[in-house]
């Protein structure tokens, strides 16, 4: 697999699409506002292979489509959420009795199920391994049951090569992940040093709304192309 081709044409593709048309970045963002549905349909087309950018419009398309896909995010979600509910549920319980000092308590004198929380690792790991091509093969089939057919997405992952495939989710998890790292570090930074820790907050949660369409996109066309791989190599390789 070649990382480097897959990476260039990732930012082109957002460049073109996004960063150079700015009505069309003015709509997406717009699109993150509605937690962030709009934006799944948006990702959706991406998912199809539609090259160059798609266009941001039939809005109730989008909605719709952007809704089947936070279900199949939250149905595979939902795993984890019952281990982290476990696993912090002496903290949940003090939180929802709304009592500061029990949660202070339950704080200080936990201790964590070593067992449920590698049991928690494990999950989220094989989740956010199996999610992006369960996210690609229910845009391209259109059927729910295609999101969890576990035998086709191990299939897929196999073909495209287990090593390349996880090498990719690194890399792409790397290039989102640092800089939106760094800056939210340096805006907290401020915050404290200026005692303007709100204002550091605001400044972040705008931030992340207008640069997040970028992110989406460039996340949606890359792990697109990782995906094709699948489809243009005939068999398994690594």
């Amino acid at each position: 697999m070649d990382f480097g081709s897959i990476i260039r044409e990732s930012f082109a593709y957002t460049k073109e699409g996004v960063f150079s048309r700015a009505d069309r970045w003015l709509k997406l963002i717009l699109a993150v506002i509605p937690l962030g549905i709009l934006m799944n349909g948006y990702s959706m087309r991406i998912y199809r292979n539609s090259h160059p950018a798609p266009e941001v419009d039939q809005w109730g398309t989008l909605f719709i489509d952007g809704l089947k896909l936070t279900i199949v995010g939250i149905l595979y979600a939902i795993p984890i959420l019952v281990l982290w509910c476990i696993v912090y549920s002496r903290m949940l319980i003090a939180f929802m009795n709304g009592d500061i000092s029990h949660i202070h308590s339950a704080m200080s004198g936990w201790t964590p199920n070593i067992f449920l929380l590698v049991l928690l690792y494990i999950v989220e790991i094989i989740v956010g391994i199996l999610a992006p091509i369960a996210y690609i093969r229910f845009a391209r089939a259109g059927k729910f049951s295609e999101a969890f057919n576990f035998t086709a997405i191990i299939r897929t992952i196999g073909t495209i090569g287990w090593i390349n495939y996880i090498i990719a989710l690194i890399l792409v998890s790397l290039i989102i992940g640092i800089p939106v790292a760094v800056v939210f570090g340096v805006l907290m930074a401020l915050g404290i040093l200026t005692g303007s820790f709100l204002g550091a907050i605001i400044a972040g949660v705008i931030l992340l709304l207008v640069f997040s369409p970028l992110l989406v996109v460039f996340q949606a066309r890359y792990m697109t192309q990782v995906y094709n791989v699948a489809e243009s190599t005939p068999a398994t390789s690594v």
